[in-house]
């Protein structure tokens, strides 16, 4: 998989003088209220964290952000803002990449997007730039509104990396050195990716540990599964490779975990278990691409008309998608096959964690998180377990004991959902109250700020100039790709 995200941002910063005598700064987008953070109280609620009982007639108290007290509501309390209402913790995607600064006004409007699906925090893992670091204040100082952002900062590649923002690391000295650089930088994970050599991994893996970061990535190419422990999976990189070697010109194929006999799950399974491997799989990210195969027979979710339409010029200069019947087939037989596996290590007790890619193309920030949700809920048997691996099990490897579920001590980060409502998908995404950093949006006021977002980023001065931006670039690619 080729990503060149850094290098069509790169392109654009080169380019967008053309549009400075047409007035740059209108192309940023309008700014959104940011309500002020500040303690309240919130009564007369069923909680519920997914997985557990609910507690019914409730009443939490917020300080600082956190949850200072849960007791039963009592006559004196405050009046409530949505009386019988159910109030669960937010929904984390665990798996985002934030656009570069280049992509004028995205980064606030993706931020934006997270809310209004209920995302109220996400984990970048793997930095387009070095703005995201600077994004991630702007939201904690309330400048922006955003959910809660966690980042690890740029990927840990080899000799050849994949992403124009990796750090090429050759060696364990270079591991170690820049997995300390990123732990000073406000790094909350370390990622690994495909081409990091073995002796790198390793001495990534204990410096990570050493630090107290949690390892996550791609299993690196040189590395068989067998020979890693306490780490978090993306998609399925090294899993279908215990007995062969992966591929040479892809992180890992489709057809190669359906081939995957029981034998070879029940192994696999048995290997994560004891050496403490999760697994984050993005079925939202491969299921999303097969739009650009085929849109007809794979539309786009509705939240694509939030984006702007320069995205679809630019993701093919991200990642490629199949083409022939032949490649969308497999890619369909591979996600039938990772939706079950994923069921089968859930049973066997391992972490399954809920996240989407963003970035990729077709995956539309929160939006997707809800359709990664739905396949998650057919591998596991059910809305509540899928809502718990978005909130609780994603919250124990996102910041442990602060988010992803309702106690005290934890970061109010929460969905207040209609009284009476079924706790499932759908009743997720009709929140009625959002909380985050202190800071609680009523759902009129998020869907005012999406709307003139819309009126902004789909306006005929901003496609027209960000589109003929990018058409420039696409055309290089073209020609590039050709020889």
């Amino acid at each position: 998989m080729v990503r060149r995200i850094g290098l069509w941002s790169l392109g654009i910063l080169g380019v967008l003088g053309l549009a400075g005598s047409l007035g740059f700064w209108m192309l940023f987008p309008p700014d959104v209220a940011v309500p002020p953070s500040s303690d309240r109280m919130i009564a007369g609620v069923t909680i519920w964290n997914p997985g557990e009982p609910s507690q019914p007639d409730q009443t939490i108290i917020v300080k600082d952000g956190r949850i200072a007290e849960i007791r039963p509501s009592r006559p004196d309390d405050d009046p409530p803002i949505c009386p019988g209402c159910i109030v669960m913790p937010g929904l984390i995607d665990a798996h985002v990449h934030t656009p570069p600064q280049a992509a004028i006004g995205n980064q606030r409007l993706f931020s934006l997007l997270y809310l209004k699906y209920g995302v109220t925090s996400v984990r970048d893992l793997g930095q387009t730039d070095d703005s995201i670091a600077d994004l991630q204040a702007e939201i904690a100082a309330g400048r922006i509104a955003g959910p809660r952002m966690y980042r690890c900062g740029p990927v840990l590649d080899g000799e050849r990396p994949s992403w124009p923002s990796a750090l090429r690391i050759v060696d364990g000295a270079q591991a170690i050195g820049a997995v300390k650089t990123l732990k000073a930088s406000g790094a909350s994970c370390i990622k690994t990716y495909t081409g990091l050599p073995k002796e790198a991994f390793s001495a990534a893996a204990t410096e990570a540990r050493r630090q107290g970061l949690p390892l996550v990535g791609h299993t690196p190419h040189a590395v068989n599964l067998r020979d890693v422990s306490d780490f978090e999976v993306q998609h399925f990189n090294g899993i279908p490779y215990l007995h062969k070697p992966p591929p040479e010109d892809a992180d890992y194929r489709s057809q190669d975990v359906s081939a995957m006999s029981e034998v070879d799950i029940a192994e696999v399974i048995a290997l994560m278990k004891a050496n403490r491997i999760s697994i984050l799989p993005t079925q939202a990210n491969q299921k999303a691409r097969l739009t650009a195969s085929d849109r007809k027979r794979f539309p786009p979710t509705e939240g694509l008309r939030h984006l702007p339409s320069f995205w679809e010029q630019a993701w093919p200069m991200i990642v490629a998608h199949p083409e022939s019947a032949e490649a969308v087939a497999a890619d369909l037989d591979g996600i039938a096959a990772e939706v079950a596996f994923v069921g089968k290590a859930r049973l066997a007790g391992i972490d399954v964690l809920a996240g989407t890619d963003v970035v990729m193309p077709y995956v539309v920030p929160g939006k997707s998180l809800h359709l990664q949700l739905a396949m998650l809920s057919q591998a596991f048997g059910g809305d509540e377990a899928a809502l718990a691996a978005a909130t609780k099990v994603n919250g124990r490897h996102v910041d442990r004991g602060m988010v992803g579920r309702i106690a005290v001590g934890n970061f109010a980060d929460l969905l207040i959902l209609r009284k009476g409502s079924r706790p499932h998908l759908a009743a997720v995404r009709d929140w009625q109250f959002l909380t985050v950093g202190g800071r609680m949006y009523p759902r009129a006021q998020i869907d005012a700020a999406v709307e003139s977002y819309d009126q902004h980023f789909r306006g005929a001065y901003y496609e027209t100039v960000m589109n003929g931006l990018v058409s420039i670039l696409a055309s290089g690619f073209s020609r590039e790709e050709s020889h």
